[in-house]
């Protein structure tokens, strides 16, 4: 889902570095604010790769907060790929109130944005709400995701893709 020569914005977490270890190697402008996720990069001759600044979250190893914000409010990205703490009916979480800030900073340079996740998320709520189910163009998911959830995520304009499908429109 993401060509040769994108500009793509990753966020920190494992199912988003699972996303980044499978990009190494192509050719592709990446952004992030995840210290691990950069480092993947760090040494590649074919990606170019642009560090957020801020304050280093030392749980996560991921920029946020006011100087990370305003670094992504300068950026235009072709695609934001960001994992989430929960789903529930109302939307989108995440655990930590300036991650969320910097994520919708995120969502907002995107022309597209993709969340990926692991279906144990669903009818999770964390402490901070990122947004509305149908604030994010994509979804990727396991194939556990219930036909509940399906239809919830579909039914709010979201393309639902299930990892390890051939058919998934």
């Amino acid at each position: 889902m993401i060509e040769d020569g994108e500009t793509v914005l990753l966020d920190g977490g494992t199912t988003t570095y699972e996303v980044a270890r499978l990009l190494v190697g192509r050719p592709l402008q990446v952004v992030t604010n995840s210290l691990p996720v950069a480092n993947l990069f760090a040494s590649g001759a074919v990606t170019d790769l642009v560090l957020i600044g801020g304050y280093v979250y030392p749980r996560t190893g991921v920029t946020l907060g006011p100087y990370a914000d305003e670094m992504l409010s300068t950026l235009g990205v072709r695609r934001t790929v960001l994992s989430v703490g929960g789903i529930t009916d109302e939307g989108y979480y995440n655990s930590n109130l300036l991650l969320v800030q910097t994520e919708q900073a995120m969502m907002r340079a995107a022309d597209e944005v993709m969340v990926v996740v692991d279906s144990s998320k669903f009818g999770r709520r964390s402490l901070c709400s990122l947004g509305e189910l149908g604030d994010v163009d994509r979804m990727v998911v396991d194939n556990d995701i219930t036909e509940d959830w399906r239809s919830k995520i579909t039914a709010a304009g979201v393309q639902l893709v299930i990892a390890g499908s051939t058919d998934n429109g």
